[in-house]
């Protein structure tokens, strides 16, 4: 019985591989597909299918790289047009020319933003002090932080995610601005970046090795160092990954990454208490046109038309649609929105810091959310998400070109050469501010001679004339933390940093840059004896010259 049985197996077998099941399957119309090589149709549909795959990731890979170029090309541009130092940037020389003792103690005087950008500035401005050289030294680091964000998306995600997030944030018109200022930003990004890939490293592993968990740190506290609302940065990026951390693996580990937390917390005292003392820029109540421009400048660049709705438009259309990206969701919410709120929040009932630098802090996350809603998109070939990844792009595309165009610097170099010319030798000039009087001082010296930043001081008063005092008392004046002198004598000029009503009354006549809203007669309490007598402008910079009347 059991011979019969394995001999009815066997005619089963040879029946379905053999001939007679060759002729069955052709007589019933399947033909040969389903057992020897499958349907020649599917084959060839198949291979078609792949061929047009192929052919659309290829040309996928030459817009994205086209888009990379032309970020670059708007770079080099914004290099090459405008090489002139605003109010911020002049600051950022001066602190980066002065001695490493100086520039430390020049920030705790003036700055809301800790060092470590101004000590990086500082070697690089040992090698040349141009404006292009220091200008040059933001487009760089931007450039490197388009390359930083692709190597970690290619590395958590793919190469595909990394292109696109590195496309984004290329043609992030904000980060076309941010990389012809000398000031911290694309630094800032590179580090946040950063910080942000060895955290989900850790998160995707499971586990925090020593050297992992030592990076962090030493990352984070960089970052915090880097720009007065690090801290704040950096506490999101690492809630972000302990959240996605929390429930993936053992207390211990979690508790190892909190502790990577806690050298960056202390860190982050530093720029609590100085943002505490110091007076911040930013919206300080709830007006919806001033958010639009904000919003705007942020996510369109400056000068995009309508800037008191067009924010308010793109801000759903950018950063809410990547929530329906799962891959995106958490990252959007938790390194985008959440903060952008929050930091609304803080702006209106504690202290103003919401303005579009700082917002500007978390966009390269969203270029990364952005970039994942990209990927998917054109991986599965969904036409609705296609077409608004594409118009935001080119959106992004026209504000960078937009802001290429129209966006004018109100540098100081043409005022102040306006300034020497009008001006005669013994004149006296008064600027409103340390920073003014040290763009003053660099363009009126044609040498560019670099002096420390603290050597030449407006007068203290209220509580900083009271810390003077308590720092006298400690015999700790050698510090020279409040100037040796109240005026410098440059190119035959005496240039004081501030508006000097005492000196000034002395006078028959002296130079004002950028005065007060009343002209003259806001110098002092004798201003209403002078009235204008000259007056010249240039990039949107204004200087007066008064003369005592009856003179």
């Amino acid at each position: 019985m059991t011979q019969n049985l394995w001999g009815l197996r066997m005619l089963k077998r040879a029946y379905d591989i053999g001939p007679i099941s060759i002729i069955n399957r052709m007589t019933s119309g399947r033909g040969l597909g389903t057992s020897m090589g499958r349907n020649r149709p599917a084959v060839a549909g198949r291979t078609a299918t792949s061929l047009e795959d192929g052919a659309s990731q290829h040309l996928a890979l030459i817009i994205l790289v086209g888009l990379l170029l032309a970020g670059a090309i708007l770079r080099i541009a914004n290099l090459l047009l405008e090489a002139s130092l605003w109010e911020d940037e002049i600051f950022s020389v001066a602190l980066a020319e002065s001695p490493l003792a100086d520039l430390f103690l020049t920030g705790l005087r003036f700055d809301t933003h800790p060092p470590l950008y101004y000590v990086q500035l500082h070697f690089w401005g040992a090698i040349a002090n141009s404006d292009r050289w220091y200008i040059l030294n933001s487009t760089l680091l931007s450039i490197v932080s388009v390359v930083v964000i692709f190597e970690c998306c290619r590395r958590i995600y793919d190469e595909r995610v990394g292109l696109w997030a590195a496309a984004i944030q290329s043609l992030m018109p904000l980060q076309l601005f941010f990389a012809e200022n000398v000031r911290m930003y694309p630094m800032f990004a590179i580090l946040a970046i950063t910080l942000w890939y060895v955290l989900q490293t850790i998160v995707r592993h499971g586990a925090s090795s020593r050297a992992r968990l030592f990076a962090v740190a030493c990352l984070g506290v960089a970052t915090t160092l880097t720009h007065g609302l690090g801290f704040f940065v950096t506490f999101f990026i690492f809630l972000h990954a302990l959240i996605q951390f929390y429930g993936q693996t053992s207390r211990r580990n979690a508790i190892f990454l909190v502790g990577s937390y806690v050298p960056v917390a202390l860190t982050a005292i530093y720029p609590l208490v100085i943002g505490a003392i110091r007076r911040t820029e930013g919206i300080a109540v709830f007006d919806v046109p001033t958010i639009g421009i904000h919003l705007t400048m942020t996510l369109l660049g400056p000068e995009f038309p309508w800037p008191t709705v067009a924010g308010l438009v793109a801000l759903p259309l950018l950063v809410f649609v990547p929530l329906v990206e799962p891959r995106a969701r958490m990252l959007c919410g938790m390194l985008v929105l959440l903060p952008l709120f929050t930091l609304f929040g803080i702006s209106v009932l504690f202290k103003p810091v919401f303005i579009y630098r700082t917002i500007g802090l978390f966009l390269p996350f969203l270029a990364i959310a952005m970039a994942l809603c990209a990927d998917t998109a054109f991986r599965r070939k969904a036409r609705m998400p296609r077409v608004w990844i594409s118009a935001m792009i080119l959106t992004m595309l026209a504000g960078g070109v937009n802001y290429t165009i129209n966006f004018e610097k109100r540098g100081y170099r043409e005022i102040v050469t306006e300034l020497k010319t009008a001006s005669s030798e013994n004149d006296v000039i008064l600027a409103g501010s340390p920073s003014v009087f040290w763009a003053v001082t660099r363009y009126l010296d044609g040498d560019h001679t670099r002096r420390s930043a603290l050597e030449v001081q407006p007068p203290v008063r209220d509580g900083m004339l009271r810390v003077k005092q308590k720092l006298e008392d400690l015999g700790a004046t050698s510090l020279g933390l409040f100037g040796q002198t109240d005026h410098i004598r440059i190119a035959d000029r005496t240039v004081y940093p501030f508006f000097a009503g005492e000196p000034a009354s002395k006078l028959p006549a002296f130079w004002v840059l950028n005065p007060a809203e009343g002209g003259c007669a806001s110098i002092g309490e004798d201003g209403s004896r002078y009235h204008v007598v000259n007056e010249i402008s240039a990039s949107s910079q204004r200087a007066i010259q008064c003369r005592r009347s009856g003179l």
